[in-house]
């Protein structure tokens, strides 16, 4: 359940191989692992391209930058785990075609949310002994929140307390670096000892739906 997952899963599914199998799972990493430029040899030169310049943008958007709605949906819609809108949204940029006034005013609505959700994340009072508190904010948000806190105060390592996501419930702890990547290192229950009496006020899990 991220953009680097739904492009491997993209890419199997436009070469014709069987995904079937495949099993979607509760990341353990930030933003995932995005394809490597190898992976696209056997595509056609304009196609690659395209991909080339998708992974480019998420690469963008990792570091706070400013991209394109299509671009931003699709990372949201990956890590919600929305699969027929992630999977749709390559298509249409791979196509080079926008997106239909339904789906832009639907990503424009939960770009909306995402932002009023994430800007609690930037109040100072979220810092505090052992790192940033984000009991209320599901993980699948954390990327975005992530990326607008080490824009607007500093890049540096902490660790952060977000909720889980819709597979695994309850409170994560990530070991952010630097460059604006982590991995999770736990995954408690929400009344688990010593986040009990941080989230006592609070649903630690708010659902994504």
């Amino acid at each position: 359940m991220d953009p680097g997952g739904y492009l491997r899963f993209w890419l199997m599914r436009h070469a014709g191989a069987d995904t079937t199998g495949i099993r979607w799972m509760s990341r353990s990493t930030l933003w995932g692992n995005l394809p490597p430029p190898n992976a696209f040899v056997n595509f056609d030169i304009e196609l690659r391209l395209r991909l080339l310049r998708l992974i480019g943008a998420l690469c963008d958007l990792r570091k706070g930058r400013d991209v394109p709605l299509m671009v931003r949906s699709f990372a949201e819609a990956s890590l919600m785990g929305v699969t027929n809108r992630a999977l749709g949204l390559i298509d249409l940029w791979v196509k080079g075609e926008p997106m239909p006034p339904w789906l832009e005013a639907r990503c424009r609505q939960t770009q909306r949310h995402l932002s009023r959700r994430i800007s609690t994340a930037l109040l100072p009072a979220r810092e505090g002994y052992q790192g940033i508190w984000l009991l209320d904010l599901p993980a699948p948000f954390l990327p975005f929140a992530v990326a607008e806190h080490r824009k607007l105060f500093a890049t540096r390592s902490w660790l952060v307390h977000s909720g889980g996501d819709r597979l695994c419930p309850g409170i994560w702890t990530w070991a952010i670096d630097t460059t604006g990547g982590g991995e999770v290192l736990r995954r408690s229950r929400a009344g688990f000892t010593p986040f009990l009496c941080a989230s006592a006020h609070r649903d630690a899990f708010e659902p994504t739906a």
